[in-house]
């Protein structure tokens, strides 16, 4: 089945719509130690609505700005969906900024959240 983008009201509700058709069949993968696997679609969006409940009972509402600091990885893209499900507003940063590039990023965005993946960071 192809959803026709024009006809969904945002990326989330396309990724909505396609674990739900879906939900079964392999979505995101990833390598491991020299395996892959993959996450299935419905993972993926048990993984994002639980994202989304965290960030809600953290006090997050639309019109927030969330930095998400993370590697290239699914679970960035999970992040993002979760920040979007939210209503909130993505700001990418890179792992490799220092950390007066982090403090610049969170106090010009005036983020309230943030996502890291990793304690270091």
């Amino acid at each position: 089945m192809t959803i026709e983008p024009a006809r969904q009201a945002s990326l989330v509700s396309m990724f909505l719509a396609q674990a739900a058709s879906r939900p079964d069949r392999p979505f995101l993968w990833r390598r491991d130690r020299g395996e892959w696997s993959a996450r299935t679609w419905s993972e993926c969006r048990r993984e994002v609505s639980e994202a989304y409940r965290g960030l809600r009972s953290l006090g997050l509402a639309r019109g927030d700005r969330v930095v998400l600091v993370s590697e290239n990885r699914p679970e960035w893209l999970l992040a993002d969906l979760a920040i979007m499900a939210t209503g909130c507003s993505t700001v990418p940063a890179y792992t490799t900024n220092t950390v007066e590039s982090h403090r610049h990023v969170l106090s010009n965005t005036k983020a309230r959240g943030a996502i890291v993946s990793t304690p270091a960071l």
